[in-house]
């Protein structure tokens, strides 16, 4: 795959789609790396139907991408990572793109949208938070993490005594993710979870990461993305209740808000063509308006 150089890091990416068409940048959540479930190649390619010229990368600290092995949690911020997907549109030769953030991905994609308007057409939110800061006084107005996926989420940091229990690690915590109207499908989960412990394992960098998370408050910033934005979140997520969907909705001016019933913090591909259009409309895609 092809590396590019990025506010001072090296990403890996790949892309499908005409070359021609409009970007659309996929940014994965915590320690998410291209193989795993949250933006499969099938998901790229349900994109690149639409229309699109698709970009998948690795961010910073995960997959083949740059390890900051040297750095402490916190050395680096939201805003340094959103930094990096500038850096990516612009040197893939884009005046601008689409983007379209999961999870963490989300907080990324809204604080480029804030901090390189010029570049940002449009921005899709998929079960992110609202962009409270962790810790003030604003977060205790929205639901919190349950235990079970907090769980989850933490394990991604822990270095496993095996590649096996790595990979049992990976696949429970995303079962635990899972609402109850999705089938979570444990084979592909687990096929994904073998193919990203081949490629790259780094659970300091997952919790590298998640020290970016001290990142300057989102919640009000975001008030001032004047780009075409949707929000998508399920109505069942345990890491990010839907309350956080309908905040983020209602902060960020004109942004569509689709709830997914029985969906939980996860993607699942009965849900690809309600999230795809979701992302078309939000571009301004004619056939999709």
């Amino acid at each position: 795959m092809p590396r590019l150089s990025s506010n001072g890091m090296e990403l890996e990416y790949e892309e499908c789609g005409e070359t021609t068409a409009p970007m659309a940048v996929l940014i994965s959540g915590l320690g998410e790396q291209m193989g795993g479930v949250e933006f499969p190649q099938e998901f790229a390619d349900a994109l690149a139907q639409r229309g699109f010229r698709v970009v998948r990368f690795d961010n910073r600290d995960v997959g083949l991408s740059t390890h900051l092995y040297d750095a402490e949690p916190g050395s680096y911020t939201y805003l340094d990572m959103a930094d990096d997907v500038a850096g990516l549109i612009a040197g893939l030769g884009a005046e601008r793109a689409h983007l379209i953030g999961a999870s963490m991905g989300g907080f990324i994609a809204r604080w480029a949208a804030l901090r390189h308007s010029s570049l940002v057409q449009s921005v899709t939110v998929i079960m992110s938070g609202c962009g409270a800061r962790f810790g003030s006084p604003a977060a205790e107005r929205y639901s919190k993490m349950a235990p079970h996926a907090f769980k989850g989420m933490m394990s991604k940091t822990r270095a496993a005594a095996s590649s096996a229990e790595a990979i049992e690690s990976y696949v429970e915590a995303w079962r635990q993710y899972n609402g109850s109207r999705f089938a979570f499908e444990e084979d592909w989960g687990r096929e994904c979870a073998a193919c990203t412990h081949a490629r790259s394992y780094d659970p300091k960098g997952v919790a590298r990461q998640i020290g970016a998370s001290g990142t300057p408050d989102l919640l009000e910033a975001q008030e001032q993305i004047a780009c075409r934005a949707a929000i998508i979140h399920g109505d069942e997520d345990p890491i990010f209740g839907a309350d956080h969907a309908r905040e983020t909705a209602a902060r960020i001016p004109g942004a569509k808000l689709e709830i997914i019933s029985g969906m939980g913090h996860e993607m699942p591909r009965e849900a690809w063509p309600q999230i795809t259009q979701a992302v078309a409309r939000a571009a301004g895609n004619a056939a999709d308006l």
